[in-house]
């Protein structure tokens, strides 16, 4: 039998109102909720005034991100979802944000943030739907692969209601060649002194990202490694995204990703291969950090017999679609949005 679940403990709660794209807003309740334990972790709750009347909802950010993956002053999918009636939950990551307050250092393996997604998960008023973005949608990935092999050894697991990966990793750097040269040389130096383990904080590199905006967006449609496809985001949105959206990482985790790419296939693929959950993966055609053709593959190895796979392109969704903004793009309200409420709604 596994553990009994650890139970949430409320910081702090308000009223708020929050704008969710141009001028709609929308009134909300607004918790900060605290998971104890030996990695405390922190989320932030939103849901309406009067209560949730959807299900719960777990947003789990990327590599070096926080909770500001899912919203900013103009614009926040957390409250579009919120104010759709789902239970909102956004998890920062051990290390992240909030969860490094207590002055707790961050992961020194992929593992520990999947263990983030089970614990919290257990703790949540019931099951939830997950949805990760880039990095964080492999963690929802191989948490519900542990949840379904614990439920296959007999022991006690909860399941997600579904699993959503938005521009999200199962492979990594195999579509992209020089991600997967990157990759590659991380992994060939993995056993260098200098590649110890230790925390870097990427939020300098935010910052100058959002002060070249000019530069860096128009980069974007000759650099291979780009964020977002040029035009999608406003530079003010932007800036506040890339200023307040990047935090800490550890080497240790990178050093991971590299393994991925040199060797291919995750370690958690067997289990996957077994895993029912329904499962949407949503994908941009010009998302350089993971292109459709890596994001597509938790789609064919996964054993759900409910799952979708969906590639937004400049045909089916107006524009071109890159990494970031497939969550808060000037487009994403309109194209994005609308389909993880559909399909959960749905289910």
């Amino acid at each position: 039998m596994k553990d009994e679940a650890r139970a949430l403990e409320l910081v702090e709660e308000s009223p708020v109102e929050q704008r969710t794209d141009g001028d709609d807003v929308v009134a909300l309740h607004k918790q900060v909720w605290r998971l104890p334990g030996d990695v405390p972790l922190t989320l932030v709750r939103k849901h309406r005034p009067g209560g949730p009347t959807r299900a719960p909802v777990l947003l789990v950010h990327g590599f070096a991100q926080n909770r500001y993956s899912w919203h900013t002053s103009r614009r926040s999918v957390s409250a579009w979802l919120a104010g759709q009636g789902w239970d909102v939950w956004n998890l920062e990551l051990r290390g992240h944000g909030r969860s490094r307050r207590d002055g707790q250092l961050g992961a020194e393996r992929f593992a520990d943030y999947v263990a983030d997604v089970q614990a919290v998960a257990e703790a949540l008023p019931g099951p939830a739907f997950q949805v990760g973005h880039s990095l964080g949608g492999a963690a929802v990935y191989a948490a519900a692969a542990h949840a379904w092999e614990l439920r296959e050894q007999g022991r006690s697991a909860r399941l997600p209601r579904g699993v959503i990966g938005i521009g999200a990793l199962y492979v990594f750097g195999q579509a992209n060649p020089w991600l997967g040269l990157l990759g590659r040389i991380t992994h060939q130096l993995r056993d260098q002194p200098f590649m110890a383990a230790f925390q870097v904080r990427t939020r300098l590199f935010g910052h100058a990202l959002g002060r070249l905006y000019g530069v860096s967006d128009i980069a974007g449609y000759g650099f291979p490694i780009s964020g977002w496809w040029p035009g999608s985001m406003e530079p003010e949105l932007l800036q506040e995204r890339l200023t307040r959206g990047f935090d800490w990482t550890s080497v240790r985790v990178w050093q991971e990703m590299s393994r991925w790419a040199a060797e291919g296939l995750p370690e958690w693929d067997e289990v996957w291969q077994r895993t029912d959950v329904p499962l949407f993966v949503l994908a941009g055609d010009q998302d350089h950090l993971m292109p459709p053709d890596d994001a597509r593959v938790a789609y064919d190895r996964s054993g759900s017999h409910d799952k979708e796979l969906c590639v937004l392109d400049d045909w089916s969704a107006e524009v071109h679609w890159g990494h970031l903004d497939l969550v808060l793009g000037r487009l994403a309200p309109r194209h994005v949005w609308p389909r993880l409420h559909g399909w959960m709604q749905a289910r």
